[in-house]
């Protein structure tokens, strides 16, 4: 299997690390915010410019990850939308086992990487799942040029302000690679003193500390947190261990200097140290997960340094009542040094979005150009990949309806550049998103959304695997999806259903046997999707996240033993349940299911070999509060249920273990 490469950058600024500092004496004028002052921001929550989250926010939430913003109710696409408070009360260390035991996606450590994790959404598998959804923070997409999934970790779970997934939606306003869809992480800055500390089995240690203060015309907040991992098992002779750790450093701010038109900055810090295991084979997996694997390639493990630096910036301006602008930029220098190869790769990634919005009583309507531009030098090469977007996109607003109607075009442009050798290629790709909702009252509707979506292949789609000789340009993907569902957002009972299909030409694909990556002429996949949450009592209630998927190779001229095989990596069933009490208003528990069904090893498109186990871990986790201080604790995995990402590399399955055993976790964390 191909390694993945990983994220480079250079170290936080002495700009910023001040800055910092400056939030910290800062923060003791946070105790001096007058109830006046409270109630200002409490409304301040309700505004146009801000993410809202009403008193009753698991009832009434507004979307905003489509650009143009929609209540949930009213919403002519299918989405999920996970509020601050239903995350913190999860107790999940990051946003990966956030998103992994709490939503319809699922994700698994990369190979052992936990930091970049493979993730899937709507059939798309967990080998290339995750260049099928883009995922943006705070509007600004983490999707990458090459095969390295998007970087979460950077993100403290206790910044999140909310977490929306929108389905089979989004390519309009998101362009290359929405084909599963769209997950917005909207973050906040910190207010007053925030502090997080955890302990675990294995020598799990993390600690965070986040201070900040709000003002009239400015804000100003910062954080800094630490992971540190020692590992699950030996993985080589020597007594070397799958260790791991993160450090993650962010500051940001926004200045008000008139009443309608604000900027905004932040940079942001990442340095990670990973020990990658080698593979297990399937007999030695099933004997002992702890077994230690066998040299690869000459090596016992492998070892990878990677940083990345981010800088943000932008601003808001409302022109008049109907008409805004929003600008926002991103600056990111990355570098990835695998230090058991001498591998070593510098990234250089800059965005730019511009959108107008004209919003009037019965229209909301926006207007936007996006430009990423994607750079990785190598030793002896550079390939780039540029892409420059344009959309428009208007909501008709009636008195019982929503009419949604938006189109896309979208240029691609690649370079590769090795000694004499010149390679040029490019595209132009559409995206178009027609929906309507029909609501029956207040608190239900009904939605039929038909969105079409492209992926452009990555850079490293381009070579073979191995060899890194150069294979040929391939075909971009398209897709077609179709989505109709039910909402119903009620108490006791808030129930979401949807189902899809999806019509797929040209999906791309890395061949084992082979070593390089190509297409499969024409795909699909079916499905759908029940998210209830019921309140037995106002202190006891059940949740069910249930997703039904069903893939099939249509057609394929390359490899006709194919056709008809599902697409590997693909569970049908993925099911989350969950059931959470309230002994009183200081205790939380809950305890909560995650099962995955069987499913063919990532890359196994010929199926010679049989699905492979399914996934399931039982969690608890319980809290108790006093005051502005919480002591929680979580028991993973309750009865040690064998879990592994499964591969096929032409010839065998590898196998990497994850959460194979109990784990647990006791922490604790104050508010000021």
């Amino acid at each position: 299997m191909k390694n993945p490469k990983g994220f480079g950058g250079k170290y936080f600024s002495l700009a910023a690390i001040l800055a910092l500092s400056t939030t910290i004496t800062l923060a003791n004028e946070v105790k001096s915010f007058s109830e006046t002052t409270k109630v200002a921001q409490e409304q301040e929550e309700f505004s146009e410019d801000e993410e809202l989250t009403p008193p009753n926010e698991e009832l009434s939430v507004v979307v905003i990850s489509k650009k143009i913003r929609v209540k949930e109710v009213d919403a002519p696409f299918a989405s999920e939308i996970y509020t601050k408070r239903q995350i913190e009360k999860s107790h999940t260390k990051d946003i990966y086992e956030f998103l992994n035991t709490q939503t319809s996606v699922t994700t698994i450590p990369n190979i052992g990487n936990n930091f970049t994790q493979k993730i899937d959404l709507r059939g798309y598998g967990l080998e290339n799942g995750y260049q099928n959804v883009v995922i943006s923070v705070d509007g600004k997409r983490l999707n990458n040029i090459d095969m390295v999934p998007q970087l979460l970790s950077a993100i403290p779970i206790d910044s999140i302000e909310k977490i929306e997934i929108i389905k089979g939606s989004g390519s309009v306003e998101y362009g290359d690679g929405a084909n599963a869809g769209v997950i917005n992480i909207v973050t906040k800055g910190y207010e007053g003193a925030s502090i997080k500390t955890y302990v675990g089995n294995n020598g799990l240690l993390y600690g965070s500390l986040g201070l900040g203060i709000k003002k009239e015309k400015f804000s100003i907040s910062g954080y800094i947190d630490d992971y540190k991992h020692d590992g699950y098992k030996v993985i080589a002779t020597d007594g070397t261990k799958d260790e791991s750790s993160n450090r993650n450093m962010g500051i940001k701010g926004t200045f008000t200097p008139i009443e309608n038109l604000t900027f905004n900055l932040s940079k942001i810090y990442s340095k990670m140290n990973i020990n990658y295991a080698n593979a297990l084979t399937l007999d030695e997996y099933e004997k002992n997960p702890n077994t230690i694997p066998q040299p690869s390639w000459g090596t016992s493990y492998s070892e990878q340094d990677f940083t990345s630096g981010v800088l943000g910036y932008g601003l808001k301006y409302q022109a008049t009542d109907k008409i805004s602008i929003d600008f926002q930029g991103r600056d990111e220098k990355k570098e990835s040094d695998f230090v058991t190869y001498s591998s070593k790769s510098d990234y250089r990634y800059k965005s730019y979005d511009l959108k107008v919005d004209y919003i009037d009583e019965n229209i909301k309507s926006a207007i936007g150009i996006q430009k990423f531009d994607g750079e990785r030098k190598g030793a002896t090469s550079v390939t780039t990949k540029d892409n420059l977007g344009y959309f428009g996109k208007v909501d008709y607003l009636f008195t019982n309806s929503t009419i949604s109607l938006g189109i896309r075009g979208e240029s691609i442009d690649y370079k590769y550049l090795k000694a004499d050798v010149n390679l040029k290629d490019d595209e132009y790709l559409q995206a178009y998103d027609l929906g309507y909702n029909y609501k029956l009252n207040n608190i239900s509707s009904l939605f039929i959304n038909f969105n079409q979506s492209f992926q452009a292949p990555d850079i490293d789609r381009f070579f073979n695997a191995f060899t890194d000789t150069f294979n040929g340009f391939i075909n971009p993907m398209r897709v077609k999806t179709l989505n109709i569902g039910y909402n119903n957002l009620s108490y006791p009972n808030k129930l979401k259903v949807s189902a899809f299909y999806s019509d797929i030409e040209d999906e791309i694909y890395y061949n084992g046997s082979t070593w390089t990556n190509t297409n499969l002429d024409k795909t699909e996949k079916l499905g759908f999707e029940v998210y209830d949450k019921f309140s037995f009592l106002y202190n006891l209630y059940a949740t069910l996240n249930y997703a039904y998927v069903e893939t099939k190779i249509k057609e394929d001229s390359i490899n006709l033993g194919i056709v008809g095989n599902e697409i590997p990596g693909v569970s049908k069933h993925n099911v989350k349940l969950g059931l959470g009490y309230n002994p009183n208003h200081r205790i939380s528990l809950f305890l909560s299911h995650i099962y995955k069904s069987k499913a063919y090893a990532m890359s196994d498109f010929d199926q010679s070999f049989e699905k492979m186990d399914a996934y399931n871990s039982t969690d608890f986790s319980a809290s108790y509060k006093y005051k502005n201080f919480e002591i929680f604790a979580k028991i993973n995995n309750i009865f040690d249920e064998k879990n592994a990402l499964f591969a096929d590399d032409g010839f065998s399955i590898g196998v990497y273990p994850v959460n194979y055993e109990r784990s647990f976790m006791l922490g604790l964390s104050a508010k000021f």
